[in-house]
């Protein structure tokens, strides 16, 4: 309900009202005491919530470094200053120095129609011949199962131009659309379809042109033939190199991927490697490599550790460490001289995790290689005074790494290492109803509790208003009243009263 303003200046004008408040405001607080304390609840839930962000940061962490399939410290990172190819890396990548040359690019399969004359008319004599043609082309489409297997695309031809120009067209067209409908019903891939188009050499002349959707010999074009032989009066299913005006193969297809000109080329290590294309990933375990352009003499690539990934998983680690011992540290501190206390002082819950945490970093590894490394220290990690780690010396954590990386990366995620160890520690807190829920939890009903009470205390202060209020209306009808008979008696003595007297004098 809206207050009516002129109600409200008259109630901050009217001295009991004045009143009133000032009761009011003493007998308030206790309420303030209350939202005091609750506002101290909230800022509490706030720092554990603070807390649980940086707990969590570092639990997530500390879950990567242990899991069996991460494997953080086997990075491995290729490098060549070669330009006819790039190679990456993989963490199953052994370390070591390669030769690598490259000979021949893969390239598709593509075919060529035989010289036409644009406003010719042999094809269009041919058609009125022979009628419709329906001719197959064969392209691969390997599965799981069969590597090997081939899908037959039937093309009907039909053309109504009659220029050789046009009825090409009608041909590229129809191939064309042969395969967009084998795409669609799911029976080829995409990407294993055949593309067919009409080139102009000159401006007189046209070709039909044929070509693979992939490279290789695996994607190699195969032809049946229609009834009348239209791809052999196009000269398209030569098995030759086409040369002059005749048709064929633009690149030599072969027999089998070793004397195929489709296939990439490349001496690895001494080795003459063949494959369907220029992205090779299983010549070397872990190693792919990318064939850019033929070399001119064989080049050298090298896997050494991933020096810049693993220094920076190892530096994360460490930040995410400090962080939550820091913030530790400074709720956990006590201040003598100004008696200060921080939120955690005396909490030996979150107190205890600190020099928990502290000590389970620096404690030595069990079930280590006999080198080692067998602490934290190993790794060119430094232990400050505070307890927070620095990594002061990257060539001695990448040269532990060169030296044995299964035993580094056993040093965080072995069974009694320091990821696993804080992982069982950090554990307790962060989970579903662990400590920090909990936690949370109780000041969540501390906070409820409080509303409660604060709610109920602002219900007693309104009766206790309007009681005032009613006690004031009520001293205020009293004042009236004595008001009313004073005046009264004052008209009455002063004014009435007198003429009274005087007939009573004169009648006497």
């Amino acid at each position: 309900m809206a207050v009516n303003p002129l109600l409200s200046v008259y109630r901050a004008n009217d001295p009991y009202e004045q009143l009133i408040s000032a009761i009011i405001s003493i007998e308030s607080q206790p309420k303030l005491e209350l939202q005091a304390k609750k506002a101290e609840q909230e800022r509490l839930k706030g720092v554990v919530k603070d807390f649980d962000s940086k707990l969590s940061a570092l639990h997530s962490l500390l879950k990567t470094l242990t899991d069996p399939l991460a494997r953080p410290f086997q990075g491995k990172s290729a490098t060549t200053s070669a330009t006819e190819f790039t190679v990456s890396a993989g963490d199953s990548a052994a370390l070591g120095t390669h030769t690598l040359e490259v000979k021949r690019l893969a390239s598709a399969d593509t075919r060529i129609s035989k010289q036409y004359t644009s406003s010719g008319s042999s094809l269009r004599s041919f058609f009125d011949t022979n009628g419709a043609q329906t001719f197959t082309i064969r392209v691969a489409s390997p599965t799981d199962t069969d590597p090997n297997n081939r899908v037959d695309i039937q093309v009907t031809v039909n053309p109504t131009g009659t220029t050789d120009e046009e009825i090409l067209n009608e041909i590229a067209t129809a191939i064309n659309d042969a395969f967009q409908a084998a795409v669609d019903a799911g029976t080829i891939k995409s990407d294993e379809r055949a593309y067919a188009s009409v080139i102009n050499e000159t401006s007189s002349t046209a070709r039909l042109s044929l070509r693979s959707g992939k490279t290789g010999f695996t994607y190699r074009l195969e032809f049946v033939d229609s009834g009348a032989g239209l791809l052999s009066e196009l000269e398209l299913s030569n098995n030759v190199v086409a040369s002059g005006t005749g048709g064929g193969q633009v690149k030599y297809v072969g027999t089998s991927e070793t004397d195929s000109e489709l296939n990439s080329q490349f001496v690895l290590d001494g080795l003459t490697l063949y494959r369907d294309a220029n992205r090779v990933t299983d010549a070397l375990a872990g190693v792919t490599l990318e064939l850019k352009q033929i070399s001119t003499s064989p080049a050298e690539f090298t896997i050494t550790p991933d020096s810049d990934g693993i220094k920076a998983k190892v530096e994360d680690f460490i930040k995410k460490y400090n962080d939550v011992l820091l913030y530790l540290a400074g709720k956990s501190n006590v201040d003598g001289e100004t008696e200060t206390r921080g939120d955690f002082a005396g909490d030996p819950v979150f107190s205890g995790l600190r020099f928990t945490l502290r000590n389970e970093v620096v404690r030595k590894v069990s079930g280590q290689p006999t080198e080692g490394p067998h602490y934290i220290t190993d790794l060119g990690i430094t232990i400050n005074n505070d307890g927070t780690l620095t990594l002061s010396d990257a060539d001695k954590l990448i040269q532990a790494v060169e030296r044995n990386p299964q035993a580094v990366e056993s040093l965080f995620s072995g069974s009694d290492g320091i990821a696993t160890r804080l992982l069982t520690h950090v554990e307790t807190f962060v989970k579903t109803g662990g400590i920090i829920d909990q936690r949370e939890d109780s000041l969540e009903a501390s906070i409820r509790r409080l509303d409660d009470r604060i709610a109920d205390f602002e219900e007693q202060l309104a009766r206790r208003e309007e009681q005032l209020r009613a006690q004031f209306a009520r001293v205020q009808e009293t004042i009236a009243l004595f008001q009313g008979q004073q005046q009264f008696l004052s008209g009455f003595l002063y004014g009435g009263g007198t003429f009274f007297l005087s007939e009573s004098n004169r009648s006497v």
